[in-house]
């Protein structure tokens, strides 16, 4: 018999499902509609609707560390299909080539309706056991591999290479920040998007990829809109800012100059980020987005720690039609060791180990007014006054419409305007009524985007 427990995570009111029997103890924290998001394309979600029902599924099982059923299809044999609970994955020997198929969604939607109708086991079929424990050996021979030895001698010629490439390639951006500001940028708007083209291939070649993409983000600028000017003097100055930080990196604390190789291009390999100490915690995902440049997809996962009251940022990159490799979707739970990259902020992370969930949400304290978000962004830029995306969380704003532009107005009175799209603030006025709701955004560039809102325990994510 399960006893059925509604927990709420008080600030930002997260809501999830704790089953428990004798012996074990599993989380169910996703949704229909969550799962839904898992789907590749809209045909394997209606397919996986159609087979989420007890009828369609011959064996139907579970644990704490795996969901697995078999499906009677069109041949002789059933389908064996599994999910991985510890870290999000499926397996299933139908023919499909889609991931996940119809019948890991099927399984997954009917264990997320209807847990009842699932046989509670430690005994697990050859097919479902030998599967986890070749992803448990893949991710432990990940973790412990030796590196290869290094030539440091061609590494040496390496970093020579790319050094005199970037300081040659620094001294042409130098002189055409000098050639723009000498011309004056009132012509600008006219040539938007051929102006930096040049220089920026020619940072390409440096191989100075960072960069190239700071100098393509000026694409991003809206010449129609008055005010243009201060954005493009913005990037402008970063440029050169970045470029004086170069000139004397020598002389500039050890995070700093750091922080200065990052923005230019220099990579840290993810086996030594992998070696740093990590922050255990119970993580709830927060935001996930995607962005494209390009060929390039990249998507943003916003965690934070319960314990170490912490943010962390994963990265991932897609080129083309590259299937996503991650399966965390807003609003689930994780525990995990996370390490992260070097920083003077650290904020991007990557996931060192995930385990299945069994810790429950506390209680986070988060502020109500926005004079200690504007002085907790005032000490992160001036730690690294060119980090671009700068997390927080808020309770009690009210959403508002004046003089064509969208705020959301704090406790003490405080009006701030907000980046989001038209169609997402009126989901937001339509959600709390006009009430005054908590909050997770990003600030960004001065901006403020709100990617999720709660209100009277309830909540929607604004950003899918």
């Amino acid at each position: 018999m399960y006893v059925c427990t509604f927990v709420f995570f008080y600030s930002l009111h997260y809501l999830f499902l704790i089953f428990e029997s004798e012996n074990i103890i599993f989380l169910m924290q996703y949704n229909r509609e969550q799962i839904l998001q898992l789907a590749p394309d809209d045909a394997s979600a209606k397919a996986g609707r159609q087979l989420a029902t007890p009828g369609k599924w011959m064996v139907r099982a579970a644990n704490e560390l795996a969901i697995w059923g078999e499906c009677q299809g069109s041949g002789r044999n059933p389908y064996q299909t599994a999910i991985d609970l510890t870290n999000i994955a499926f397996k299933c020997n139908c023919p499909s080539r889609k991931f996940p198929c119809k019948h890991g969604l099927g399984l997954f939607l009917l264990y997320a309706e209807d847990q009842g109708t699932f046989h509670v086991t430690q005994e697990m079929p050859a097919y479902v056991s030998e599967w986890l424990s070749k992803r448990q050996a893949r991710e432990t021979t990940q973790e412990t591999k030796e590196e290869k030895p290094v030539d440091e001698t061609a590494r040496a010629k390496r970093v020579e290479s790319r050094e005199k490439k970037v300081a040659g390639g620094m001294e042409e951006l130098r002189a055409w920040l000098s050639d723009v500001i000498r011309a004056g940028i009132a012509q600008v708007p006219q040539q938007a998007y051929q102006f930096h083209n040049n220089i920026t291939a020619r940072m390409v070649d440096a191989q100075a990829g960072g960069l190239a993409g700071q100098l393509r983000q000026i694409n991003q600028i809206n010449f129609f809109n008055e005010g243009w000017q201060k954005q493009l003097l913005k990037r402008l100055s970063a440029l050169y800012i970045i470029s004086e930080g170069y000139t004397n990196r020598d002389s500039l604390p050890a995070a700093t100059a750091r922080d200065i190789a990052t923005l230019i291009g220099w990579t840290i390999p993810k086996e030594e980020v992998l070696q740093t100490e990590p922050v255990t915690d119970h993580w709830i995902v927060l935001s996930v987005t995607m962005s494209d440049e390009g060929n390039v997809t990249t998507e943003r996962i916003w965690l934070y720690g319960l314990g170490s009251s912490r943010f962390a940022l994963l990265l991932n990159f897609y080129a083309g039609n590259q299937p996503y490799q991650t399966m965390l979707v807003p609003g689930i739970q994780i525990d995990a060791d996370i390490v992260y990259y070097p920083a003077s902020v650290p904020m991007r992370a990557m996931i060192r180990q995930q385990r299945p969930v069994t810790g429950h949400p506390g209680q986070i304290d988060i502020p109500d007014s926005f004079s200690t978000i504007y002085k907790n962004i005032s000490g992160t830029l001036s730690q690294n006054p060119f980090t671009e995306q700068i997390p927080f969380m808020i309770e009690g704003i009210r959403a508002t419409f004046a003089n064509d532009r969208w705020f959301v107005t704090d406790l003490e009175g405080l009006s701030v305007p907000i980046a989001n799209p038209e169609d997402e603030c009126w989901n937001m006025l339509a959600f709390s009524g006009g009430r005054r709701f908590s909050a997770f955004g990003v600030c960004e560039q001065g901006q403020f985007d709100l990617h999720f809102i709660s209100a009277n325990r309830q909540g929607i994510f604004l950003k899918s």
